[in-house]
């Protein structure tokens, strides 16, 4: 049997790992695929594998894996009711390589699912109090919209504002904490019918433009499209105008803006979900991201 020599290098072997179905929903069953080859030139004794959903597994003992062999598992596992946006799955293999030494090598994949909510959905801090601006960052380079400022105008937490004869219910966080989603395609389920879904928003670092769609319970699919000004100046167009702002070295009273944006939907027909537009692949300085704060079908 060849021996290990500590004095080469070491390249852990690959193990992949596959999620089939790729697109479950919540409350199903999905299953694991692992496969562990030992690419190296030495067997790896004690050979331990986990198959996880997110950090809770349980370990596959597979003994000693000679060179050039594979070994696949599989595991079965049922995804939680409420499960929604992204899922992670690890694969993780560990094994001696001599008698006082170990090593590991792993893989990820992940699912995403739709989010029941808008709120579910929610991956960025755009707000900040006064007297702590560093808890948010609006535009990837330590912007952030004012609490105070936005209190000023209406906006706060859990309030009903109305706009254009549509009322919105801005997010009812803390400064800090998550209070939107920066537009990348997410699916976000909806129910009932109306005439219109309206959001209320605002892009940072130019016009946010972007195709999304709406799909009803039929199955039927409603593309549209959206181009939101940026949030910087006070608008003619901007459904409320906040008097300031905070960038990363304090207050900045240049005035900033928020704008409502929507499609027409179907009469009568029932919704099923929402796929958001596709703006950005999420937040990045100098990149066009377009920030939804609410959205109501009216």
């Amino acid at each position: 049997m060849t021996a290990y020599r500590p004095e080469e290098d070491f390249l852990p072997p690959p193990v992949s790992l596959t999620v089939t179905p790729s697109d479950p929903e919540p409350g199903k069953t999905v299953t694991l695929t692992a496969t562990l080859t030992n690419t190296t030139r030495i067997a790896l004794r004690g050979t331990v594998l986990y198959l996880a959903v997110s950090d809770s597994g349980e370990p596959d003992s597979l003994g000693s894996l000679a060179p050039g062999r594979s070994v696949t598992r599989t595991l079965r596992t049922r995804l939680a009711e409420n499960a929604e946006g992204r899922i992670s799955f690890t694969a993780h293999a560990l094994f001696d390589v001599h008698r006082h030494g170990s090593d590991c090598t792993r893989a990820t994949s992940s699912v995403v699912l739709p989010y029941r909510s808008l709120s579910g959905a929610f991956d960025n801090a755009a707000i900040a109090s006064d007297d702590a601006l560093a808890v948010a960052d609006i535009d990837g380079s330590h912007s952030s919209l004012s609490a105070q400022a936005l209190a000023s105008v209406g906006l706060t937490p859990g309030a009903e504002v109305t706009y254009g004869g549509v009322t919105f219910t801005w997010p009812d966080t803390a400064p800090g904490n998550l209070d939107n989603v920066v537009s990348a395609g997410q699916t976000v389920l909806l129910s009932g019918s109306g005439s219109r879904l309206s959001f209320l928003g605002t892009t940072t670092w130019g016009a946010g433009k972007g195709d999304g769609k709406v799909v009803y319970a039929d199955g039927t699919e409603q593309p549209f499209s959206v181009a939101v000004q940026d949030w910087y100046g006070a608008s003619p167009a901007a459904a409320v105008v906040v008097p300031y702002r905070h960038i990363a070295t304090g207050r900045d009273d240049s005035p900033v803006s928020l704008f409502t944006f929507g499609v027409d939907l179907a009469a009568g027909k029932e919704l099923r979900s929402l796929v958001l537009p596709k703006v950005s692949d999420g937040l990045q300085s100098g990149v066009p991201a377009l920030h939804i704060f609410a959205m109501t079908v009216n």
